[in-house]
């Protein structure tokens, strides 16, 4: 004799709240899966972030950082001496020689120094005007230890003179220069030494 019909749904009945509890942990194992994958992920992402911190912080703290800002200080000085040293206009020539001085340091100040009025007298005499622009320039060669370091640059110097009042042509010509650098404590890169560098054919 088969199953009445209400015993069988009577055990379908009481079998559902055990299905609901069984759904009720698979929900929760995945749940706890879900979490853990999340936590992972965060786990690791803050570990980059922490690596990435540890790499800024080196870089921009470390003895390279170091060497890399007087490398750039250097530089920029080397730049802008080069067009200093190349700028003098006879009509305002004690500013144009006072850059010069602020520009210099050691051997190349007492030469600016010693020979300043001489100077003066000569280009008011010729009533010439030199214009430097900068070409480019580069180090080669720097020690942060000694507060030393050497740089090339290529300026296009502009002159005109004035003749009986009359401007001559423009003339422009390009001039490269060797600059020996020093680290002064309270005024930055400075020049010790300036000199053309010249090219001789072969």
């Amino acid at each position: 004799m088969g199953m009445p019909a209400h015993a069988f749904s009577g055990w379908v009945l009481r079998s559902s709240p055990m299905r609901v509890r069984l759904a009720g942990l698979a929900g929760a194992d995945r749940v706890s899966i879900a979490t853990w994958v999340a936590a992972a992920v965060a786990a690791a992402g803050l570990a980059a972030v922490l690596a990435f911190g540890t790499l800024w912080w080196t870089a921009t703290h470390g003895p390279d950082a170091d060497v890399a800002a007087a490398r750039d200080g250097a530089l920029v000085a080397a730049r802008q001496i080069a067009v200093n040293l190349q700028t003098l206009d006879y009509a305002t020539v004690d500013k144009g020689l006072d850059i010069w001085q602020a520009s210099a340091t050691g051997p190349l100040l007492e030469e600016f120094t010693k020979n300043r009025q001489q100077y003066a007298d000569q280009i008011r005499a010729v009533q010439t005007t030199t214009s430097a622009r900068l070409v480019d320039a580069a180090l080669s060669d720097i020690d942060t230890a000694t507060g030393k370091a050497k740089a090339i640059a290529a300026v296009d110097v502009s002159t005109v003179q004035t003749v009986n009042g009359v401007p001559s042509p423009l003339v422009i010509k390009q001039v490269r220069i060797q600059l020996d650098l020093v680290h002064t404590p309270d005024a930055g890169w400075k020049a010790a030494a300036a000199g053309a560098i010249r090219f001789e054919n072969p």
